[in-house]
């Protein structure tokens, strides 16, 4: 029997991730500037990894001054790859809860007609119709919500390709890993989705957020190192391209992995003692305390200061959406309470 809840985003990201690499596909390799153009013909322009926008076209109208888009629009989505929607999605399929939640946040969850199993937030989402889970897919329970527009998680290439060439599903991936990443990437869904503005307004909101915090950490000298256990059997972590070590980083304190050569790496317990973190945060309650009684782990700094502690809620570190900044404040107050009201 499984011990210790992963959130349920978590345990998709690193199935996700396991899948894409198996597949040769990039994750989240995607480029735009964010701004919104019409037309059919797009010529992808260089932008940073990661970031999903409009691509930009000779033809077509611009965003109309409401901010509405003007359809068709060509999209570069979170995989890196030109979406041109023909029209405004009307029965939209969400297959991944950070999409079902992003949705919601858009004002567009009374357009859902299928989700997943792992959608569980906002409370709203549980009326939507379930279509199962992502792995393994349902295809005639996928079929039967008739989307106009599926909106899912990066990972298995193999179900995306097969949902657009062998039933003609149109796909949009929204698969942000770090803040930079989700600025950008939720501007294009909502321009995707005729919601725009709501979209900036998101974002402005999140970046706002995270300006506030970083202006009062950006002095700091005491930056704590943080250890985040992903998963206790084989150990791994959260290393450079996730949430977890964004939020380490922009709410003072520098994570113990930071210099691993993934964005969800397995750590030995020889490392973790090596690297000695002042503070180890675990997803789940019964963890930490797991964590304090583990053999050969006595000897980290964080075990004998008694400084291992659990988020409230994991998803709001782990799913890509306004929810993130919850958990960005709750580090910044796990981290330095003397700064930072919890």
């Amino acid at each position: 029997m499984r011990k210790f809840r992963l959130g349920a985003l978590l345990v998709s990201a690193v199935l996700a991730a396991a899948l894409a690499a198996c597949s040769g596909a990039p994750a989240g390799n995607s480029g735009a500037d964010g701004q919104p153009t019409g037309g059919q013909q797009a010529s992808q322009q260089q932008t940073p990894a990661g970031q999903g926008g409009a691509a930009q076209s000779g033809a077509g109208q611009p965003a109309g001054e409401s901010g509405e888009t003007v359809y068709p629009i060509t999209l570069i989505d979170g995989a890196g790859r030109e979406v041109t929607l023909a029209a405004e999605p009307q029965r939209i399929l969400s297959l991944g809860p950070s999409a079902t939640e992003a949705i919601f946040a858009l004002g567009r969850g009374d357009r859902l007609v299928g989700r997943t199993d792992w959608c569980n937030f906002p409370e709203e989402a549980l009326s939507v119709p379930s279509v199962g889970s992502l792995f393994p897919p349902d295809y005639e329970r996928i079929l039967e919500t008739e989307p106009d527009l599926v909106v899912m998680i990066e990972g298995s290439v193999d179900v995306r390709e097969k949902l657009e060439q062998e039933y003609g599903l149109q796909v949009f991936v929204y698969a942000p890993a770090t803040f930079e990443q989700l600025f950008h990437q939720m501007v294009a869904l909502g321009q995707a989705l005729n919601a725009r503005e709501a979209a900036e307004a998101i974002v402005a909101e999140m970046r706002a957020e995270v300006a506030g915090i970083e202006a009062k950490t950006a002095s700091l000298t005491d930056r704590p190192v943080v250890f985040y256990v992903v998963w206790p059997d084989p150990l791994s972590t959260a290393g450079p391209g996730s949430f977890i070590d964004d939020m380490i980083r922009i709410a003072g304190g520098v994570n113990a992995a930071g210099d691993a050569g993934s964005p969800w790496p397995t750590f030995s317990v020889e490392q973790l003692i090596a690297a000695d973190p002042d503070v180890i945060v675990a997803g789940s309650q019964a963890l930490a305390q797991e964590i304090l009684t583990r053999p050969g782990w006595e000897s980290i700094k964080a075990v004998r200061n008694g400084r291992v502690v659990s988020v409230p809620n994991e998803d709001i570190v782990v799913r890509p959406g306004p929810r993130l900044s919850e958990g960005l404040r709750w580090f910044a107050a796990t981290l330095h309470p003397d700064l930072f009201q919890p």
